[in-house]
């Protein structure tokens, strides 16, 4: 037996400064659920939330994608993404005129966690100055540069072998937990600064169809094996590796709020600390969008 559903959410394809009224709320949500039934049984769901609240000077936005397997207390395809962005003073607004500004501040804050990446989770807080060049008709272009703290627990020994730790002799013990500082639950907590540049772009190519296109990249300060025992277990990386990360999303409208969306994503990161774990990244996925 296999049933299959999918959903996508995007970001909001304009900005609300075309259309903007103070207090204006917009929410787009999607809902993914996949059972199957082959030998073993699977029952797995994903959720995308998107909202937006305008005032009359800031945006505020919250964006959230999670996918879950829910037989199982672990599974590799468990993810979660969330991240709230503040765009302060971004326009002005008395009621009848809107006037954008082109320089403003951005903080924000991002969770994330990927158990196929062995990222139990990641903890982003930081600031971006912003130059939003002037819209056209068809596109808009922002650019964003700045700076931000990264707190992350990698998780080192796979979850099904944590048990055993129990049983190797006590000075690979204390090697483990002391020398490395690997935790009794296989998990290594890591934190890093990191300078941060991004591009967005939004087109509207016709009513109907429109694309909204973002790259990152996020340069560390400090190598992320930094301060770990320089031994083969832990081949200690000395170059300073970008996080490069992309997405796109096509979406065509089909009737009224209704919209069928193509999205595509991928990373690259070297600074991924479990030696198990890929270092590349993609994904492709299509399914149907409500926007309230």
């Amino acid at each position: 037996m296999l049933l299959l559903g999918y959903g996508q959410v995007t970001p909001f394809q304009k900005s609300v400064l075309d259309s903007l009224q103070a207090n204006q709320f917009n929410l787009s949500v999607a809902f993914a659920f996949n059972t199957s039934q082959d030998g073993t049984s699977s029952v797995t769901t994903g959720t995308d939330i998107g909202m937006m609240y305008a005032t009359k000077r800031s945006n505020y936005e919250i964006v959230e994608s999670a996918y879950k397997n829910r037989l199982d207390d672990f599974s590799a395809s468990d993810r979660l993404f969330a991240m709230l962005t503040c765009a302060l003073n971004s326009h002005d607004f008395d009621g009848k005129t809107i006037v954008e500004k082109r320089l403003y501040p951005e903080p924000f804050i991002l969770f994330s966690r990927d158990a196929n990446r062995a990222l139990n989770s990641r903890w982003q807080f930081g600031i971006d100055a912003v130059y939003a060049f002037k819209p056209t008709h068809i596109i808009r272009i922002k650019l964003g540069a700045g700076l931000l703290y990264e707190k992350e627990n990698w998780q080192m020994v796979k979850h099904e072998q944590v048990p055993y730790l129990d049983t190797f002799p006590p000075a690979t013990q204390d090697y483990i937990f002391n020398t490395v500082g690997i935790g009794k639950d296989g998990s290594l907590l890591r934190d890093n600064i990191r300078a941060n540049v991004y591009a967005n772009f939004v087109c509207t190519f016709t009513k109907n169809i429109s694309m909204n296109a973002f790259f990152d990249v996020q340069m560390p300060f400090i190598p992320p094996y930094h301060n770990l025992p320089q031994v083969s277990v832990f081949p200690v990386v000395t170059k300073l590796y970008p996080r490069v990360t992309m997405n796109m999303e096509l979406t065509m409208n089909i009737w009224g709020k209704l919209s069928f969306v193509t999205a595509f994503s991928l990373q690259n990161d070297k600074g991924q600390i479990p030696l198990y774990v890929p270092d590349f990244v993609y994904s492709l996925n299509e399914g149907l969008q409500l926007t309230f």
